[in-house]
Order: C-alpha cells, then structure tokens, then sequence
C-alpha cells in the first residue's frame, strides 16, 4: 500500500510538472536546465537560456544565449552570449554575437550585428551595427532614426564629396529649414563696403556672360551648387541692386529739385521780360 502510494505521489508530482511546462524544446548541455513553468521555449546550444524559470515563448539558440533571463517572454536571442545578462525583459530581437549583451530589463529592442547594442540598457531601440558603435540607430518610442554615416538613396554617385546623404531624381517635402554659419551678406550695408559701379557690372557681363560672383552655368553643370553659399550669394546681390537703386533715387530727386529750381527761375525771368517789354 505505501509503495503504491508513493508510486501515485510522483505519478502526480510528474504530471503537474509536465502541465506546468508545456511545449519546451532544449538541447544542448545546461540549457534551459532551471525552467519551472515556462512554456514553448526553445532553447538551442550550451547554457542556452540557463536561468529561464517562468519565461515563455523565448527562442534562444548560441552558447550562453539568453543565459540569465528568468521571466522574460517573447524574445529571440540568436548568437554566441547574445542577449547574455538579460533578465525579464519581452519582446526582444537581438541577432548577432554579443548582440545586447548588457540589457537586462529592457522590452521591445532590436539589435542586428556583433555586438550590436552591447552597451544599451534601454527600451525601444534599434541598432543596426558590426561593432559596439551602429551604423543605423533608432528610438521607436520617439520616431527616431539616426545614420551614422552616408545614405545614398536610388545612386551610387556619393564618394568623394564629403556629404551625408545623396538622392537621385529629387527630393519632395513641405518645408526644409537649413542650420548653417555663413558670412550672411549683411555686410553689403557696413559704411566701408566698396559697391562695384554699374559700368565696371557692365563691363563684366558683357566679358564673362554672368554676374560677378555668381558661378556661369558651366561651373553649375560640373560642380553643382552650395544652397546655403547660392542664398548668400543671391542676397548679397539683391543688397547691392538696392543700394544702386537707393543711390539712383537720390540722384534723380536731386535732377528733379534742380529741375524746379530751373523752372522757377526761367519763370522768373519770363516775368522780368515781360515787365521790360511793357515799359
């Protein structure tokens, strides 16, 4: 009677550890040795998911992937120490060796690469990287999304030139505001600025075929422009035709005084005529 009653006893105890874990797959030496009731882990190579007790629905496959995670759900570890000291954490995505390697209670993560995220400890962040410094980053809980590097988009025409991004066909958006330090043409207006005289202009356009200072179209066709520079550009000349227009004005009211000056004195004399001639 005791040895069938010690013999139901563990058939029960069996039973309600296989009901408390369900659908678990391990292989390989130590892995998910420590699962109690998590459920449908699959934990592949040595210390695979080790500490995993309550976790459920973790893909863990490298040596020591996942190895000290305890309650996180939802996340795929897939590396050599990927997500390695990660704890309670869900919903992680990290490819790669070493990938999230200091994230331990981070949720909703994507790191792709070796090493990638290795320093983050963090929520919502993606890193795209071959190295602890990532190529793509990005903050999900912000819309966020950082380039660390040049991004050329429909051509491979970016080397060279030092620029961060490149687009082939053109660029549609609704407004573009540009943060630059340049030599803002305010200068034009400074009381010892020297204004090229209309006939030295004159002369230069009819010699080079395009204003002095503006680049000709041949120059445009080979190097392109600068927006900033081409804006500086524009304005300064835009200060300099208002400055020959304000000096024109003055000249012209300065002709026109004159000119009523002269009419009132030939008025003037017309009337001294006139008065003659009666006498």
């Amino acid at each position: 009677m005791k040895k069938l009653f010690l013999t139901s006893t563990f058939a029960l105890f069996t039973f309600l550890f296989v009901q408390a874990q369900t659908g678990n797959v391990k292989l390989g030496s130590g892995a998910g040795t420590n699962i109690t009731t998590g459920d449908y882990n699959t934990l592949v190579g040595i210390s695979a998911g080790h500490n995993t007790t309550t976790g459920s629905n973790n893909l863990f496959m490298g040596v020591a992937a996942g190895l000290k995670n305890t309650s996180g759900n939802h996340n795929v570890f897939i590396g050599r120490n990927t997500g390695l000291n990660h704890l309670s954490g869900n919903s992680n995505l990290f490819l790669g060796q070493s990938a999230g390697y200091r994230n331990i209670t981070g949720s909703n993560n994507v790191f792709i690469g070796v090493d990638a995220g290795f320093y983050e400890t963090g929520s919502h962040r993606l890193y795209i990287a071959g190295g602890h410094i990532p190529l793509i980053y990005g903050e999900f809980d912000n819309n966020i999304v950082k380039i660390n590097g040049t991004l050329a988009v429909g051509t491979n025409n970016y080397n060279g030139s030092g620029y961060k991004l490149y687009v082939a066909d053109g660029i549609r958006t609704e407004a573009v505001q540009i943060d630059a330090e340049t030599n803002w043409p305010d200068y034009v207006f400074a009381n010892d600025y020297q204004l090229s005289p209309l006939s030295e202009v004159e002369a230069f356009i009819k010699q080079n075929k395009h204003l002095p200072n503006v680049p000709s179209a041949k120059e445009v066709n080979e190097k392109g422009i600068n927006v900033v520079e081409m804006d500086a550009t524009l304005l300064r000349k835009i200060e300099e035709l208002t400055l020959h227009t304000i000096s024109q004005q003055k000249h012209l009211k300065k002709q026109q005084k004159h000119i009523s000056e002269l009419q009132k004195e030939v008025a003037e004399l017309k009337a001294l005529i006139k008065a003659h001639i009666k006498k």
